[in-house]
């Protein structure tokens, strides 16, 4: 700081050095109700904008999430619909009698009349395997 010299310096004091220094004096005090206010109000932004750029993030991570089970979804339901297409195929099919007569004749050594049945063993290996799966 600078260190005045009272000796060399004198003071007036009249009404224009008064009013001068009043006038000063008023100018700080409002540079520093405006600085006063600029700070409050980034403050009070900041907040509001910290509050959104929260917001906005959770609500991200919730659309990112939500995406990963719609897929893990659509998946599933393929899986479903192709199930569901091979049971209304084996609903077709089992609604014709020749094929459930085929079928329970191989599976269950059912017979027509006059039909005899030959078990080979190659046939029970297959049933085998079958059983245990």
């Amino acid at each position: 700081m600078k260190e005045e010299n009272p000796t060399n310096v004198s003071r007036l004091n009249n009404e224009y050095t008064h009013n001068k220094t009043l006038e000063v004096l008023r100018k700080r005090k409002q540079k520093r109700h405006i600085r006063r206010r600029i700070v409050g109000i980034l403050v009070i932004s900041g907040f509001f904008v910290s509050g959104f750029a929260v917001n906005i993030w959770t609500n991200t991570q919730t659309i990112s999430q939500m995406e990963e089970e719609k897929t893990e979804s659509q998946t599933e339901l393929k899986l479903v619909e192709k199930e569901q297409d091979d049971l209304d195929n084996q609903i077709k099919k089992l609604e014709d009698e020749d094929y459930v007569a085929k079928v329970a004749r191989s599976q269950y050594y059912l017979s027509e009349d006059n039909e005899i049945i030959f078990s080979l063993p190659e046939d029970n290996a297959a049933n085998d395997i079958e059983k245990d799966n």
